[in-house]
């Protein structure tokens, strides 16, 4: 019977079988030396996209906290397309292992490095290791306390514009209602770029209404629509298997570059103006662009990465900080009675401002209400909700929380292998409820303000407030401060000015780009939060 086998075709046989065996050797050797494999995984999952599309389709990121709450602080999951499984953790000694003490042996994947690098360029965001520590030693100086407190009175200035538009845009809508039903997402949308604009360089984008605002929203709008569908789900999987699809002109794709490239030229024009005015160490100025300038000179820094700054300023600092606000106007319309003593706490304060507004210190330290809102609101809504690393080496992940493994041993620490994916979702470590109590998935702003309100810190992360959304350690938001402050004086100025009131329409959340809201059985009309809003006041 040899005639049938061909001695060629019985070496590539042989060939085939070596290399199966080899490969199928290496992944049972992986499995040995790794805990994933013995970790306990959820129910379900597709035999094709295992949990990930489990998660994908589960609104308000609720697969990750139940499961995490049903399963215990640390889990595996079924990978896609047969990929090795998921390291998903919230323990708080393995998020400090990963973000704290070894950030650098955790990386992000190529993939999102690539769809980084064309939304913001070689920014901070998309770099890594000793280039990323170079990075924010020359960023940090410009986003100090005392940076900020320069640029409050813009700042205030911005959102006072919001409330003046806002205002009117109600009243003419109909001017025999005294309430419309408006979109709040895009009012602060728009008042977020207005003081990204300002804060990063100077810029003025007339409250969403200049040409290049109108661009930037309508692109980021169309690469954020794009994710809402099943695409938005089997893109980052496909191109983990084929990256070289990223360079494909895809609608979506296209967009993310579109933002890119208006905001360079903006920022181009400003840096030319500043040189030609400023030449040489003459360069002054609060905003950002103005103290990058003078860092990236010291520091030897090209025009092209100064640049990609800016960008990553303004993507990053602009949709976060307004998906926030429009999510705390949300609860505060669904809790009327937080709402309302929260108004009171803003009108009776009497700030040392002109007309009588808080000051930058004011803001953190004197209105204890409004803290605790913009605190519990920070907690329920991490706009980054999922973070995902890859480890660049073979590692033991320590647990401050055991886990109980499929064979029922407790496992203290998790052997992981290089390679390995460790998932890590914001809002189950934000939400958890063994840790936040049986209501740590509600809006309860009184919980910062109670004696014994919060868990103990060695049950917590280290980040901002006890909170992982603005992760930790050396990938801790660098602009973490500005988010912080702009996100009070805009919430103060439109609950003292408005009030607002929730509509039939049910919202729900979904990943894409960022945590984003939409109406139940109206996603098609893509990103929104429609809540009804009457004026108070002259």
């Amino acid at each position: 019977m040899d005639y049938l086998w061909p001695t060629s075709t019985r070496s590539t046989v042989v060939a085939a079988c070596c290399v199966c065996g080899v490969v199928l050797f290496k992944r049972w050797l992986d499995r040995r030396n790794s805990d994933v494999e013995r970790l306990r995984k959820p129910t379900g999952g597709h035999w094709l996209w295992g949990h990930e599309k489990l998660a994908w389709e589960t609104p308000n990121d609720a697969f990750y906290y139940r499961s995490i709450e049903e399963l215990g602080s640390t889990i595996a999951l079924k990978s896609a397309l047969f990929r090795r499984d998921i390291l998903m953790t919230t323990d708080p000694a393995a998020l400090n292992h990963v973000n704290m003490k070894n950030s650098y042996d955790y990386v992000k994947d190529s993939l999102r490095r690539q769809r980084t690098e064309r939304l913001v360029g070689r920014s901070l965001l998309w770099s890594e290791g000793a280039e990323h520590r170079r990075q924010r030693q020359m960023i940090s100086p410009a986003l100090t306390h005392e940076q900020i407190k320069n640029m409050s009175e813009e700042i205030r200035g911005a959102t006072q514009t919001l409330v003046d538009r806002l205002r009117h845009h109600i009243l003419t809508s109909d001017p025999t209602q005294p309430e419309a039903t408006v979109n709040v997402l895009h009012w602060t949308s728009a008042v977020t770029l207005d003081i990204i604009g300002i804060f990063g360089f100077g810029h003025d984008f007339q409250c969403g209404t200049s040409p290049e605002a109108r661009a930037i929203q309508g692109y980021w709008s169309q690469a954020v629509t794009t994710g809402l569908g099943f695409t938005g789900f089997i893109a980052p999987i496909v191109l983990r298997i084929f990256p070289w699809l990223i360079s494909l002109p895809v609608s979506f794709m296209k967009a993310q570059g579109g933002v890119r490239a208006i905001i360079t030229d903006l920022a181009r024009k400003m840096v030319d103006d500043r040189t030609n005015v400023m030449p040489g160490d003459e360069k002054v100025g609060n905003d950002l662009l103005s103290t990058l300038m003078r860092t990236a000179e010291a520091n030897g820094e090209s025009l092209e990465r100064l640049l990609d700054h800016i960008v990553a300023f303004v993507v990053a600092g602009h949709e976060t900080t307004s998906a926030t606000a429009a999510f705390a106007l949300l609860e505060l319309a669904r809790n009327r009675d937080i709402q309302a003593r929260l108004r009171q706490e803003i009108i009776e304060f009497e700030g040392s401002e002109p007309g009588g507004e808080p000051s930058y210190t004011e803001f953190q330290t004197k209105l204890p209400l409004l803290d605790a809102v913009c605190k519990e609101a920070l907690r329920l809504y991490p706009v980054g909700s999922r973070l995902e690393r890859i480890a660049t080496k073979d590692d033991v992940i320590p647990l401050r929380f055991p886990v109980t493994s499929t064979s029922g041993e407790q496992i203290h620490a998790i052997r992981i292998k290089k390679g390995q994916l460790v998932s890590m979702p914001v809002i189950a470590a934000n939400c958890n409820t063994t840790i936040w109590g049986p209501d740590g998935h509600v809006f309860r702003p009184q919980r910062w303000l109670e004696n014994g309100g919060l868990p103990p810190a060695n049950s917590v992360v280290s980040g901002v407030s006890q909170l992982f959304t603005f992760s930790e350690g050396p990938r801790l938001c660098v602009g973490y401060r500005l988010a912080l402050y702009e996100f009070k004086v805009i919430l103060a100025a439109l609950v003292k000015n408005f009030e607002f009131l929730e509509t039939d329409d049910k919202i729900d959340t979904i990943w894409s780009t960022t945590l984003q809201p939409f109406v139940v059985g109206k996603k098609d009309a893509g990103i929104q939060l429609p809540l009804v809003v009457r004026p108070l006041g002259a």
